[in-house]
């Protein structure tokens, strides 16, 4: 579950006790509230380190073996019995300090099944605190074969992906088929606007909505649309939010990439254990620094080995593990090299230094610039620190021809009619060109090109009627005029208006294009006539955006609560959150009254068969008993009694032998014993 979810779920008052517990004693004494200090390093860090001893061991196991993943409550305590030394009572206890501190929680499913979670964006910060990963620095050798190896291809930022997907979805239209899904077309064009990787984000085993229609790619990006708040799905088409998209626009560069990173983390991470691991790692390291593949693959490897029993059901594979490489690396986040050596390809990798890693630092404001430089050709260059809000702009009104550290668009005619089309008029768009450009004035050429291709174009369009209108009655009179047009024109109507067969409409549309008057594209009806026209291509107030571009930022976090193309692997959003109350329950469970106190309060030596009864009353509690052996005290889980012909003996683990193993004793091994209570292990 996202944190935002799980907060929507929580009341004011629950969260209040959290920071009421020992362990963000620090982070409220600062004033911080949980949701901050649940995902603060420094603040993890701390709270690690005031744990008690079991709370510490259950939270350091389910991190390893579970990780981002929810797990059904009876098998994670039969888990942890198996993994640790730790007793099935010590473990309840365990488990129930963690949820009262606001760490752990869990959700009951209709049939009464509890499973247990950490919410993805917490898992990063405990997993860096337990399982640190510390790379070591590459090896002269690894080094040379760096030198020597092939770096892929260059990829965008993963939100000028998505500015770009987004901007051919203003311009190709929001309306659905019948289907409920974008025209094929359309969707066509929606992947050819990214870069990112379809096989690495298939190795996540996702589940997707209309996938005979929409490839994986396509439902990620308009999952991650839905996500942020931009689109909205109703009356058979899609809709933009337009307050919500001109904030995104207006957002800082390291903020925008950030939401996007935690977007992608909580909707990923919970897919498998092994892959999640290797993720939270990598958001640790340190951009700019490359790192070997192989040398984290070794450390993946080792976390993985005391949790080899789960990760065998969990569909893990080294293959899935590296996707996490490669799909970031299609973000425009990693760079990765590849260097092939003896039959072997070896992979480095490293963070950009724009990558939104835990310790992101947000752009500093900036005050409005040149960032783009209009040539006399129409050729408009863009530099990478560009406000998105203008590059939304362009690529409405130009021709993107390349998009790497810098950007260069190409005004054209075609792309003119685009944005008139989209309501921009000449003026609009040289206000803006002229803005954004931080000139005084575009030059003569370019000036002189608008306004001839802003002259000719859209002064017709065509209505559902096969009406033909022009704009002005010096269009009609050269419509008229058109030897190749004006056979076509069944009827005047009025000064402006020519009746057509609606069989003629692309004929006609080939003859405007030919003499350089180019049609609207759009055909007219009643219901999507608006005042401008045709609207899916939103218009960013410039001059509000100008204002707020170095203001605070505007959105935080991500805003869609359940998913609507990109299926989450265990939907925990759907069940009711549990208010654990575990310590209060196993304390009534053990019913210390039932038993003699001096079973608990001191060692003493007793009867092999008063000591049967202890040692059942143990495992009925499922607590630890303390035994002397040989003058030595010593801790005892046990597992379970075995009688036999010439008496009995119990089966458990001495944990403090330095080896887990299971170890058989019988009576006469130890003088003395007591009852053990968890977290009142000292004699009272």
């Amino acid at each position: 579950m996202k944190m935002k979810q799980l907060i929507s779920k929580l009341s004011a008052e629950r969260m209040e006790s959290f920071m009421q517990h020992p362990v963000w004693q620090t982070a409220s004494r600062k004033g911080m509230s949980w949701e901050q200090a649940a995902i603060n390093h420094d603040c993890i860090q701390e709270a690690a380190a005031r744990l008690t001893v079991h709370a510490a061991e259950v939270l350091k196991e389910f991190v390893r073996q579970y990780a981002a993943v929810p797990v059904e409550g009876e098998r994670l305590i039969r888990e942890l019995r198996k993994s640790t030394s730790l007793s099935g009572a010590e473990c309840q206890l365990g488990v129930a300090e963690l949820a009262e501190a606001g760490i752990l929680f869990s959700v009951k499913k209709v049939w009464g099944e509890s499973l247990f979670f950490m919410p993805s964006e917490c898992f990063i910060g405990w997993q860096n605190v337990f399982f640190p990963y510390k790379p070591e620095q590459l090896t002269t050798l690894e080094r040379e074969r760096l030198m020597s190896g092939t770096m892929r291809t260059y990829c965008r930022p993963f939100s000028r992906q998505l500015l770009s997907a987004f901007a051919e979805l203003g311009r190709s239209g929001l309306g659905l088929t019948l289907n409920g899904t974008l025209p094929k077309k359309t969707v066509g064009k929606l992947i050819q606007a990214i870069d990112l990787d379809d096989r690495s984000l298939k190795a996540f085993d996702l589940n997707w909505a209309h996938a005979d229609s929409y490839p994986l790619q396509a439902a990620f990006v308009l999952e991650a649309g839905t996500a942020l708040g931009l689109l909205t799905a109703e009356k058979g088409s899609l809709k933009w939010n337009e307050a919500q998209l001109r904030q995104w626009l207006m957002l800082e560069n390291a903020e925008r990439e950030k939401q996007l990173m935690d977007w992608c983390l909580a909707l990923l991470l919970p897919a498998g254990i092994g892959s999640a691991h290797l993720a939270a790692s990598m958001m640790g390291l340190q951009a700019g620094e490359w790192y070997s593949v192989n040398g984290m693959a070794s450390w993946l490897d080792e976390l993985q080995a005391a949790a080899a029993s789960s990760l065998e059901t969990s569909g893990q594979s080294g293959t899935m593990n590296m996707r996490w490489h490669e799909l970031w690396q299609s973000m425009g986040w990693l760079e990765l090299v590849d260097c092939g050596h003896a039959n072997v390809n070896e992979v480095f990798y490293r963070w950009k230094s724009t990558a939104p890693l835990v310790a992101w630092k947000q752009d500093q404001a900036s005050v409005l610039q040149s960032y783009i430089t209009v040539q006399p050709n129409g050729e408009m260059v863009v530099e990478a620190e560009c406000p998105f809000w203008i590059r939304w702009e362009l690529e409405l009104l130009a021709e993107r021809k390349s998009d790497e550290q810098v950007t260069v668009y190409q005004l054209d005619s075609a792309s003119v009619s685009r944005a008139l089309e989209q309501g921009r008029t000449r003026s609009s768009i040289k206000s803006f060109l002229v803005q954004a450009s931080g000139a005084p004035d575009l030059p003569a050429t370019v000036e002189a090109l608008l306004d001839a291709w802003a002259n000719r174009a859209c002064r017709t369009s065509f209505a559902e009627v096969s009406l033909l209108r022009c704009d002005h009655e010096e269009m009609a009179a050269i419509l008229e005029n058109d030897v190749n047009l004006a056979p076509l024109l069944k009827q005047k109507l009025g000064p402006l208006d020519f009746i057509v067969e609606q069989g003629q409409i692309s004929e006609i549309r080939r003859l405007l294009q030919k003499a350089g008057y180019p049609a609207r594209k759009a055909v007219q009806t009643e219901a999507s006539r608006d005042e401008n026209g045709a609207a899916s291509y939103p218009m960013v107030n410039t001059e509000r955006a100008h204002q707020n571009v170095n203001g605070q930022p505007l959105i935080e976090g991500t805003l869609s609560e359940p998913s609507f193309y990109i299926y989450e692997a265990v939907p925990l959003h759907h069940f009711e959150l549990t208010n654990h109350a575990g310590k209060e329950k196993l304390q009534s469970w053990l019913q210390r009254e039932q038993v003699p106190s001096m079973w608990i309060k001191q060692l003493r030596t007793y009867h092999y068969s008063t000591r049967r009864e202890l040692i059942e009353q143990a495992l009925q509690w499922q607590t630890p008993i303390q035994l002397r052996m040989e003058q030595e005290l010593r801790s005892f889980v046990p597992e379970k009694l075995e009688h036999q012909e010439e008496g009995w003996a119990v089966v458990g683990l001495l944990r403090d032998e330095r080896k887990r193993q299971i170890t058989r004793l019988t009576p006469d091994m130890w003088e003395e014993m007591r009852l053990i209570i968890p977290g009142q292990e000292s004699p009272i």
